[in-house]
């Protein structure tokens, strides 16, 4: 569009010096003789001069400076509807759609490429603990019937349901039934890396968020339960554990006046985590205030430290004991179902504690974790206390802790058992990552041949779609401890590639490891995925699937979204080398080249996906490489690409390189902070409103509560503004043009002396009144294609996807039509009144109401869809315009200096020229175009046209009749 408003520049410039020239010319025709409309004598180059500048104010309207205006006031109304559009209100979250960017509605209806997270986009991002090994044994966690219950979006995850063969053998003790076996142990160190190793607090009341999709801070409504703990209570507590409770009353008085937790700690690490997990029977609630001032009884630092700490051990050692309690009395595995029920009926109310996890892939370890008896009970940025099943309530100071990032894809913490001198470093993290920084050993050795086995059960959970994550640890000597800590906190000082150092300050210590065991997390599909992503490739758009899972889990949960199908030709890049890399690369495309000279048309049917991993995927975007390109080209031959084990920077730099090397509109949507830089890249971005916070929300232009309803807005609301946009545009340079092309010609009948026949208020209400609504109801509320079949027809929307309202060529075409009515508008007026005595100001009447008649009728023709409001827009334009020329006509005599054109309406409308030549030259003025559009709609219809046929010869249960078929 900006484009084709510098060739309405263009075009005014050439105007305004054909108008000058032809003024000058004018006037030296007059040369040697009085000039008798002059009584003075001029220079025609002046003159000129000046006429140039008269065309330029007469003649500006051919720059659509309104159009501006008129594009985003329709763009806001666009807003208004997709935001209360009850199609993208999900009831189940009771959450709407958000426009936060109010100017690309029409990109929307033009996306070639999408760039889409996995975990919480299209998965539901409710992570629920479904498999585990330990000792090479798998450990299954079906699902239950009481799941069901937890189906609900914004429900809370489900508890996890004890599988008995893993309590047997976590329990598993030698003969002296004391010491516990070897397995055992190991079983156990696997359950309370599941507690600790995480940014896990737990907390007294549950969380909610106050900011809601918009960005705004909602008022807190709940209330803050405060204890008053019963003296008894703590009477008793405190002989029980005074060491303990001093250290952590010592903890908490600090706290309570620095509060200043170190930069590798959760923000969520704040007093209420020291809160009892529940109320005793005296307390109250209280409204929480902004202020945070909390009502309590008079009670000192340390009596209160020691009473909620040793309140909150004996609340979860209470329900640690019920549970074992329940299963000591089981003997045999046909009394699990009473265990499970009871295990299903923990609550915060009964005991059980509220966790509060960064990630859901935490909170579901640690959930697992509490089934098995390995219970965290408090964190602090020093210390964490747990509950093991085989030393009790147990004391951990943590030394360090090895945040979580996308390029060791793994975490780590460093603690030490209170009583002993062991310090112990346990890592989770990525099956790639972790695996590869065991200690070395021999494959025929026992360590090997379980580290083969649970290899191969690690693969087996990525086939059936779980997530994996692999647990190990490291005992660290003082003496090696104390050299790394020195060592990686001169990393931390540096002031020159911090970051970089102290990633490698992590890798250094992160080896060496241990395997204790894997888990497979599940994360169900959100419902309606499989249909939107069938419905989008159907529509012709290319998506990308960014993750950071495995190839075999992403490549199981692609095929369950319908991203792939059966049908696809399946290439994989898993190269370990650049070289390899490039390889695979262009063996792909000989290949695909190749079966395109050999069957053309076979070869373009063929389907295809590409999947690449993290490696490979590190070799492509390495610029040294020179493997972006081709590996774009190899990316234009498939209908989706599922890119693993991705880090945002990777996320982002695929959008950037998509977005410029191959020049197509992107769409980049997620829901959490990883996908931001690739959100924030993109041309629209569209962030979920999940469990993972609200950055990629802020950081978005469109805010969605479920994947699923991405179709909606972009096959619907997309293809709708942007046609809209596109025609509403279009219409505004044809009326524009139209009017200035009619001045124009009435310069040959007064010497191009720049004087306008039609009165100067019908030319400032021109644009401001008489033609204002309705290119606001096509730009607003026209429909080119219903919605229903929109969606039965995805395929319709290469029309936006293509461009094809809009083409460099239509503007042209505009032009032309604009140039033909103004000749047909003018010139029928211009031989109606030849020869006769009518006025200046009556003629330009004439010319006015049919000018404005045609231009009705022209968005008459433009118009898809009539609705009661396109009818009042044109009903109001043409009645706007008697209606105050008949006022104007009829008291303004000599108005704001003009000159005076009274009665003049009145006199027109009086006679029958006035209202034939109006019918006439409207008629004649949009018949061509009229013709020219029933004539291409029936010879070669377009896809909506063809649809919207098909549609009305089924409502009236018609027989289709054969057309005729012309191919080129």
């Amino acid at each position: 569009m900006n484009i084709d408003v510098i060739w309405c520049v263009i075009i005014l410039i050439i105007l305004c010096v054909i108008g000058a020239v032809g003024c000058k010319m004018w006037l030296k025709s007059f040369e040697g003789m009085q000039i008798p409309f002059l009584p003075f004598e001029v220079n025609p180059s002046y003159e000129g001069l000046l006429t140039f500048w008269t065309f330029v104010i007469i003649l500006q309207i051919m720059i659509p400076l309104s159009l501006y205006v008129t594009i985003e006031l329709c763009k806001i109304l666009q807003v208004y509807h997709i935001h209360n559009n009850v199609d993208l209100y999900d009831a189940q979250t009771n959450k709407r759609s958000e426009c936060r960017a109010m100017n690309i509605t029409e990109e929307l209806g033009q996306v070639q490429y999408i760039f889409s997270d996995k975990t919480g986009t299209l998965t539901e991002n409710k992570m629920v603990f479904r498999r585990c090994t330990v000792n090479g044994i798998d450990y299954n966690h079906p699902p239950s019937e009481l799941e069901k219950q937890y189906l609900k979006p914004g429900s809370p995850v489900p508890p996890v349901i004890a599988n008995p063969t893993l309590f047997e053998d976590m329990t598993a003790t030698l003969g002296d039934r004391i010491t516990y076996t070897s397995s055992a142990q190991r079983i156990q160190e696997f359950l309370l890396v599941l507690a600790i190793c995480n940014t896990v607090v737990v907390s007294a009341t549950p969380h909610r968020d106050l900011m809601n999709a918009s960005g705004v801070i909602e008022d807190d409504q709940g209330t803050v339960t405060i204890v008053r703990p019963n003296e008894s209570i703590a009477n008793d507590q405190r002989a029980q554990g005074s060491t303990l409770s001093d250290r952590y009353t010592r903890l908490a008085e600090s706290r309570s006046i620095t509060p200043s937790p170190p930069p590798n700690t959760s923000l969520k690490q704040h007093v209420p985590s020291l809160s009892p997990i529940h109320s005793s029977p005296e307390a109250s609630p209280v409204s929480e205030s902004p202020t945070k001032v909390h009502r309590q009884i008079p009670v000192s630092p340390t009596v209160r430290a020691k009473s909620i700490i040793t309140c909150k051990i004996n609340a979860i050692s209470s329900v640690l004991r019920n549970k074992n309690s329940s299963r000591s009395n089981l003997e045999n595995r046909s009394q699990i179902s009473p265990l499970r029920n009871q295990l299903l009926q923990q609550s915060p109310t009964n005991g059980r504690p509220i966790f509060e996890a960064e990630s859901p892939d935490e909170l579901a370890l640690v959930n697992a974790a509490y089934t098995y008896d390995s219970c965290l009970i408090n964190r602090s940025p020093n210390h964490v206390l747990v509950n093991t099943p085989g030393g009790g309530v147990t004391e951990f100071e943590v030394l360090k802790v090895l945040p979580f990032d996308s390029s060791r894809k793994c975490q780590s913490v460093i603690v030490r058992r209170n009583g002993t001198q062991e310090i112990i470093l346990y890592t989770k993290g990525a099956d790639s990552s972790v695996m590869a920084c065991l200690t070395p050993c021999s494959p025929d050795s026992v360590e090997g041949h379980l580290r083969e086995k649970t290899q191969q059960q690690l693969d087996h959970y990525a086939r059936q779609g779980l997530r994996v994550l692999v647990m190990a640890k490291r005992v660290l000597t003082p003496m090696e401890f104390v050299d790394w800590l020195s060592r990686h906190k001169e990393c931390e000082m540096t002031m020159e590639n911090r970051e970089k150092k102290v990633r490698e300050s992590f890798v250094n210590i992160e080896k060496n490891l241990t395997l204790l065991g894997a888990t497979g997390i599940e994360d169900r599909l959100q419902d309606g995925v499989p249909e939107a992503l069938s419905s989008l490739l159907l529509a012709g758009i290319v998506i990308w699937v960014l993750t950071g899972d495995k190839p075999e889990t992403a490549i199981n949960v692609a095929y369950s979204a319908k991203l792939f199908n059966p049908q696809m030709e399946l290439l994989r890049l898993t190269a370990r080398s650049r070289d390899a890399a490039e390889t695979s690369i262009m063996f792909y495309l000989n290949e695909i080249e190749r079966s395109l000279v050999d069957g053309p048309s076979g070869s373009r049917a063929k389907a295809r996906a590409l999947v690449v991993d993290g490696k490979t995927l590190t070799f492509i975007l390495d610029l040294r490489s020179n493997l972006t390109k081709p590996f774009l080209r190899l990316t234009k031959h498939c209908a989706s690409v599922l890119c693993c084990r991705s880090t945002p920077l990777q996320k982002a730099f695929l959008v950037k390189v998509v977005k410029e090397e191959l020049q197509m509109r992107t769409l980049a949507i997620g829901d959490g902070a990883n996908d931001v830089s690739m959100i924030q890249m993109a041309d629209v971005g569209v962030g979920i409103s999940g469990q993972e916070g609200m950055q990629a929300v802020m950081a978005s232009d469109f805010t969605l509560s479920r994947f699923r309803l991405l179709e909606n807005l972009l096959l619907v609301h997309g293809l709708w503004c942007y046609d809209r946009l596109a025609r509403m545009i279009l219409y505004f340079f044809y009326k524009n043009a139209t009017f200035v092309f009619l001045i124009f010609w009435y310069q040959l009948f007064c010497g191009f002396s720049g004087a306008v026949m039609i009165d100067q208020m019908y030319l400032m209400l021109y644009n401001l009144v008489f033609t204002s609504l309705p290119p606001l109801a096509i730009g607003v509320y026209d429909k080119f294609v219903p919605e229903d079949l929109l969606f039965s027809r995805p395929q319709l929307y290469r029309y936006g996807r293509l461009g094809k309202a809009y083409k460099p060529h239509t503007f042209w075409l505009i032009m032309l039509e604009s140039l033909y009515q103004s000749l047909v508008i003018f010139f029928i007026a211009e031989a109606a009144y030849w020869d006769t005595d009518i006025g200046i100001w009556q003629f330009g009447a004439t010319i006015a109401t049919s000018s404005l008649i045609t231009m009705l009728l022209q968005c008459a023709i433009e118009i898809k869809s009539w609705t009661i409001l396109h009818v009042l827009s044109i009903a109001i334009s043409l009645g706007a315009f008697y209606v105050f020329s008949i006022f104007y006509n009829s008291v303004c005599v000599s108005c704001l200096g003009l000159p005076s054109s009274y009665w003049v309406i009145q006199t027109s409308m009086s006679t029958s020229s006035y209202w034939l030549i109006s019918l006439l030259t409207a008629i004649l003025a949009v018949l061509p175009n009229y013709t020219i559009r029933t004539f291409v709609a029936t010879i070669w219809p377009d896809g909506g046209t063809k649809a919207i046929l098909q549609k009305r010869r089924n409502e009236r249960r018609e027989p289709l009749i054969m057309g005729i078929s012309i191919r080129l």
